[in-house]
């Protein structure tokens, strides 16, 4: 059995709005699926080739000025074979200044909260659905969801905040204590 290895120097969290990006040549309208301290993952069943460098911008929740960076396509996954994994780019973040890091990490430390506020919530037996959905609020991702898949999804991703070791090296979000 191969042993799968995270090579991901930052957590990835759920992300899926709308994002433009041009290489000066041609611009594509997309919609990511994640986002981390350093770049995002675009769905696309044309990716760009990889090392394309342009400009990325997009609109983070409750911010009213939109986001653009300089980026470079570092990963592509292309599968016609498999219709359930999504196909796209990996965007890493270049010249990202301080202020432009400072939103992005607040995004990041605030999603945090609210999926280990949730966890919380979700593990009694019988949660409260108005807690569930003032959470919610801030997690539009999780919407959709029944409440087997709600705690499915919300503690595979609250792992990433209890990973081992190994991993932490790369750089936790933040460290959280979960109960």
């Amino acid at each position: 059995m191969a042993l799968f290895i995270e090579r991901r120097k930052q957590y990835r969290l759920p992300f899926e709005d709308k994002v433009i990006f041009t290489d000066g040549v041609r611009s594509l309208t997309a919609y990511a699926s994640n986002i981390s301290k350093g770049g995002l993952f675009v769905t696309s069943v044309e990716p760009y080739p990889i090392e394309t460098k342009g400009h990325i911008a997009f609109f983070l929740p409750g911010q009213d000025k939109c986001l653009s960076f300089k980026a470079k396509i570092v990963h592509i996954v292309f599968d016609r074979q498999r219709c359930e994994v999504d196909n796209g780019m990996g965007f890493m973040f270049a010249d990202v200044t301080a202020e432009q890091q400072a939103i992005l990490n607040g995004h990041l430390e605030r999603e945090q909260d609210a999926y280990l506020e949730l966890k919380k919530i979700l593990a009694a037996e019988r949660p409260n659905s108005e807690e569930i959905s003032r959470c919610l609020v801030g997690l539009p991702s999780l919407r959709r969801h029944d409440l087997l898949a709600l705690r499915y999804k919300v503690n595979r991703i609250c792992t990433l905040f209890e990973a081992s070791p190994e991993l932490q090296s790369g750089g936790p979000l933040r460290q959280a204590s979960v109960s």
